[in-house]
């Protein structure tokens, strides 16, 4: 009774994890609380896999492994659905940790810890994985008080969940009319199930050496169709040194979306909030701590890539692509955030962070620098893409520019995805000519062509493509490396303003140079100008580094009598605001296919 074997503890939680991950897709597909994005199986997978990843196989003790698996899932945490298991599984740490360290120690600290992972949330909800996790708790306890055998306990408690699990089909009104179980409650079944079957084969048979699935319960499974969330942005922080107690946070932060979740303690704490708003989020959370990290997720856009696809074939690209909101979610692209990083903090681009804000940390002479997506974004993306289309098409900023390209490569092969299905472009364009290629791609699916034609029509688009930039200073291309330090300081020195273009390469080059501003985009819209006149542009767009009322002032002299031409006016990316400077504005366009 009062033994516990370090290893079999370890090996049963892995088992449970990995058991999770397998049941991925098929959680996904039942999702529809609180929001039909078909992602819970992806974020319990995410967590599951932190935990693989991170916890320390050379743990000493009992105590020592559930420190690492607490912190692991933290760290790992995505969605209400992980981040309530997380809570848990940290007060499972905390708990053991602070009592007997003992098998009935070990029972006890899951029992206490429900009460924990309920007070996670503003409104819990039963019929979720909040009561699949206090009916097993409490069986699991129970059992073991009357056999003092933990396999007899586990058994039972597991005969307990995945009863429970049923029965959340009728405990909430969109599960009971869609005839569903509740995806995060049979998440943590399969997590459980896992970790029973490991701990109390008495063969030694483990999960961890063998490819075998386990029999699972028969759970109804059907297509979904639930209401659209009510906030955009599902919104994840996680924070250390946290000046303010939960209680505290949840009111501060409660105003500013719903679903709001916060794990963890003051070392450590996790939040979650659904918000049309997240980049208000972060301003305020800087308030109260320090940022590790964060990631945004667009729900819409899942809502509808998993209930209302429009295309066969998903298109992703990077948030370097200058592409109005309003047509991400129509046409439905997908975009990988690159990150903008401070001296304590990293931003996702154009989620949490703009060119106001990069305006303000340059006038506080803040050292920013711009990185690729996060590997975790990359290959978070593509699982929920994975299974959801026919084809994946990602089109990246140049290869000349950033790592982007280079590191979708490689997630692609690490994940052992199916390279004939999945493929990769480097745009060798940035900004709005990246965006106008972008919507090249959508406008040739539209058409009906195959995968094979598209990947064709956007490298022959590249050849076409252009874009012109003119910049307030020349100090942010210098540093950032766009103009060679040794002409960037000529130019300085003599008073010059280039116009900044790319070359066939994707790496950047001088297109001409004048003595202001004003000066060189003039010179920049007189060659656009010139091209549509001849009516040699099929589309353009203007970008600018929050210079708003100049953007618009060109956009009235190039948009008149553009003759059903596609075009728009967006704000630039904070990482080409690092690149390109306050005040910078760029015209891009796609050139008419000449005639052979």
């Amino acid at each position: 009774m009062d033994e516990l074997d370090n290893q079999r503890i370890l090996e049963s939680f892995l088992s449970g994890a990995l058991n999770v991950i397998e049941e991925k897709e098929a959680l996904n597909k039942i999702n529809v609380f609180p929001v039909a994005d078909g992602d819970t199986g992806s974020n319990l997978a995410a967590l599951m896999q932190s935990i693989v990843d991170q916890v320390n196989p050379e743990s000493a003790s009992v105590n020592k492994t559930l420190q690492s698996i607490a912190e692991a899932s933290l760290i790992g945490a995505r969605g209400n659905s992980g981040i309530i298991f997380a809570q848990y599984l940290n007060a499972v740490a905390r708990v053991f940790e602070q009592g007997e360290r003992t098998v009935l120690g070990f029972v006890y600290s899951f029992s206490v810890a429900v009460k924990d992972a309920y007070q996670a949330l503003l409104e819990p909800q039963e019929g979720t994985i909040l009561t699949v996790m206090s009916v097993w708790s409490e069986a699991l306890y129970v059992g073991f008080l009357k056999e003092e055998v933990l396999e007899k306990a586990l058994l039972s408690a597991e005969e307990a969940a995945s009863e429970a699990v049923q029965q959340t089909r009728y405990q909430l009104n969109v599960l009971r009319h869609k005839r569903l179980v509740d995806a995060g409650a049979k998440g943590f079944y399969h997590f459980i199930e896992g970790f029973t079957n490991t701990y109390c084969d008495t063969k030694g048979k483990s999960r961890l050496a063998s490819d075998d699935r386990n029999e699972h319960v028969d759970f109804l499974e059907i297509d979904n169709q639930a209401e659209r969330p009510n906030e955009r942005y599902c919104s994840e922080f996680l924070l250390k040194e946290v000046i303010v107690d939960t209680v505290a946070l949840k009111e501060k932060l409660s105003k500013y979306g719903d679903s709001l979740i916060i794990v963890g303690e003051g070392k450590l704490v996790k939040i979650h909030i659904h918000t049309n708003k997240p980049k208000d989020v972060l301003i305020k959370l800087e308030q109260y701590g320090v940022i590790v990290s964060h990631k945004v997720d667009d729900m819409l856009l899942q809502w509808d890539t998993a209930n209302t696809p429009k295309y066969p074939i998903a298109i992703v690209t990077d948030s370097i692509a200058d592409i109005p909101q309003e047509l991400l979610l129509e046409e439905q692209i997908h975009v990988l955030p690159i990150q903008i990083l401070t001296d304590t903090t990293s931003y996702l681009d154009k989620q949490t962070i703009d060119s106001s804000i990069i305006r303000e940390k340059i006038q506080k002479k803040e050292k920013l620098s711009t990185s690729q997506p996060s590997i975790q974004s990359v290959d978070a993306l593509l699982s929920f893409l994975e299974g959801k289309y026919r084809e994946i098409l990602i089109i990246t900023v140049s290869a000349k520019l950033s790592g982007t390209y280079q590191l979708i490569k490689q997630r692609i092969e690490v994940n052992k995805l199916n390279q004939a299905q999945v493929h990769v472009i480097d745009s060798k364009l940035n900004a709005a000519a990246q965006g106008l290629l972008v919507l090249s791609a959508v406008n040739a699916i539209k058409k009906g062509e195959s995968f094979e034609q598209v990947v064709t029509t956007v490298l022959e688009t590249i050849t076409r493509s252009f874009i012109y930039v003119s910049v307030a200073s020349l100090a942010p291309m210098v540093e950032s490396g766009r103009i060679p330090k040794k002409i960037g300081r000529i130019a300085q020195r003599l008073n010059v303003y280039p116009i900044v273009t790319l070359d066939s390469d994707g790496d950047g080059k001088l297109k001409g140079i004048s003595f202001s501003q004003e000066s060189a985009t003039k010179k920049m819209l007189k060659q656009v100008h010139t091209l549509i006149a001849k009516s040699q542009l099929e589309a353009f767009a203007i970008t600018h580094v929050d210079n708003a009322e100049r953007a618009n002032e060109i956009g009235k002299s190039l948009f008149d009598n553009q003759d059903g031409r596609s075009h728009y006016i967006v704000e630039s990316s904070a990482a080409i605001a690092i690149s390109a400077g306050i005040g910078a504005i760029a015209v891009a366009g796609i050139k008419v296919k000449e005639e052979l």
